[in-house]
């Protein structure tokens, strides 16, 4: 299993930043996860809302500036904004990376970046917009991670079949349900759901998963485990 750092260490005004990932690498993770968008000029951009008034309290646009824009604001550092390609710089070379694409446009900017880096075997590709993830297989071939992000549709009727049905028409890798799942289903049908997933030879990632407890009823059933919490999570892992 792979306990893959949560935008670093979560949500919050760090979020998305290399002092985070290293944070959260620093505790074991074994890996980031992190979420992209673009500039007006196309670089890719590591950030998860679509502006930066959540993170840094300014009302501006990822999409309107270009990066020497954004350079020239002082929005870029260890603290603040990083592109995708600075962090796969910065970071060891071996932590794997889930790439969520936030906007689908972005895709061609990442498949760039993961060949400069050779980096395909030590990266995800998720997303919540499923059809742009083939365009990863028609780059990369059956060597592409990908992995669909389900949300709310794992908390209604119907979920199985959702699920099933997405495996059906993407054939990912990997499916990124929200670990709420086991509060919809309950432990013992959800881990029975994900188990006949599995068996279907997909992997699970478990986002957000916090607390040690219920990772230690459903670990068996978790390949990747995104987490806010490195600290609690890679310790669970190593007491198992």
């Amino acid at each position: 299993m792979l306990v893959l750092a949560h935008r670093g260490m979560g949500k919050g005004r760090f979020e998305n930043t290399l002092i985070s990932f290293k944070e959260g690498l620093g505790y074991g993770a074994h890996g980031i996860e992190t979420d992209v968008r673009l500039t007006r000029d196309g670089v890719v951009i590591v950030n998860h809302d679509a502006d930066l008034k959540r993170t840094l309290g300014l009302d501006i646009k990822i999409s309107e500036l270009s990066l020497e824009e954004l350079r020239s604001r002082d929005l870029l550092g260890e603290d603040r904004l990083i592109t995708l390609r600075e962090l796969y710089n910065a970071l060891p070379e071996d932590r794997f990376f889930d790439v969520e694409i936030k906007d689908p446009r972005a895709v061609e900017g990442v498949i760039e970046i993961v060949k400069e880096f050779h980096a395909l075997d030590r990266t995800m590709f998720s997303s919540f917009h499923h059809d742009c993830l083939l365009q990863f297989k028609e780059a990369f071939g059956s060597s592409a991670v990908i992995a669909p992000l389900v949300d709310k549709e794992v908390l209604s009727e119907g979920a199985e079949d959702f699920l099933f049905e997405t495996i059906r028409r993407y054939t990912p890798v990997s499916l990124n349900p929200n670990k709420e799942l086991f509060s919809y289903m309950g432990i013992e049908k959800g881990i029975e759901l994900l188990e006949r997933i599995r068996k279907a030879g997909v992997k699970i990632a478990l986002w957000t998963l916090n607390d040690p407890a219920l990772f230690l009823q459903v670990r068996d059933v978790c390949d990747f485990l995104i987490t806010d919490r490195s600290d609690l999570m890679v310790e669970a892992l190593n007491s198992y």
